[in-house]
């Protein structure tokens, strides 16, 4: 009888050491997981604040172009007005002429 207890408790003692083993192997698993979770988290966290910036950024540089084709337009509007003035400038003299050549 002693015999088999003593194979009884070798067994139990067999399967502690394998639980154990399984045991410390799990909480190693874990360990680098929650390692790579928080190296995932940083990565994520730098590239939102990448992010933002490169948002911030686009904005500014969709006011400049806007900001600029504004220009152009204000530009052009200003050229074809100073047209429109020369051409009436022009017609003025024109007229006066034809009344200088009527007399």
């Amino acid at each position: 009888m002693t015999e088999k207890i003593q194979h009884i408790i070798e067994s139990i003692h067999l399967k502690c050491k394998s639980l154990h083993e399984n045991l410390v192997s799990e909480r190693s698993c874990r360990i680098e997981k929650e390692a790579e979770i928080e190296t995932l988290k940083s990565e994520i966290s730098f590239l939102k604040q990448q992010n933002h910036e490169v948002e911030q950024e686009r904005g500014s540089l969709k006011f400049e172009l806007e900001t600029i084709m504004q220009k152009g337009i204000d530009d052009k509007e200003s050229v074809l007005n100073d047209r429109n003035e020369e051409i009436d400038e022009l017609v003025r003299e024109i007229e006066h002429c034809i009344k200088q050549l009527k007399q």
